[in-house]
């Protein structure tokens, strides 16, 4: 029952990405203007919407990471094989993400943000291998 959950939480996710880079360039900008509206004021709303959009790609990657070594674990103990298998998976995923907004209007492929997607899976491996010690000691 555990490796099914993770199978279906990791699958919810990977949708997830999906869906939000299925939306076009006006709903994207939408969405992250609404976030926006819950923050103060006082930076330029230009940068500011760069600063979440690029938080957004960070944290959906983090997340997809841990997910992906949640999977992976039930199969054996963590692993280098593991990390880097979990790793490539998280650039090929974020690679492909880009890819597909090619194909949505008013969005374009951006290589930092694969960049930043990668970033965010290593920070998710590093925080899962933190977890994973402290609740092993």
């Amino acid at each position: 029952m555990k490796k099914a959950i993770s199978w279906i939480l990791l699958f919810f996710w990977l949708i997830l990405i999906f869906t939000f880079s299925n939306q076009t360039g006006s709903v994207s900008t939408g969405l992250s203007d609404q976030v926006l509206s819950f923050l103060p004021k006082f930076i330029d709303s230009e940068l500011l919407s760069f600063i979440v959009r690029k938080c957004a790609h960070f944290f959906e990657y983090f997340i997809l990471a841990i997910l992906t070594l949640n999977v992976c674990k039930n199969y054996a103990a963590i692993s280098k094989k593991q990390l880097i298998i979990t790793i490539l998976f998280c650039f090929l995923y974020a690679i492909s993400d880009e890819f597909h907004q090619v194909f949505i209007a008013g969005r374009t492929p951006k290589f930092w943000d694969v960049c930043i997607d990668t970033c965010g899976s290593l920070a998710g491996i590093v925080c899962m291998l933190i977890f994973s010690k402290k609740k092993s000691t």
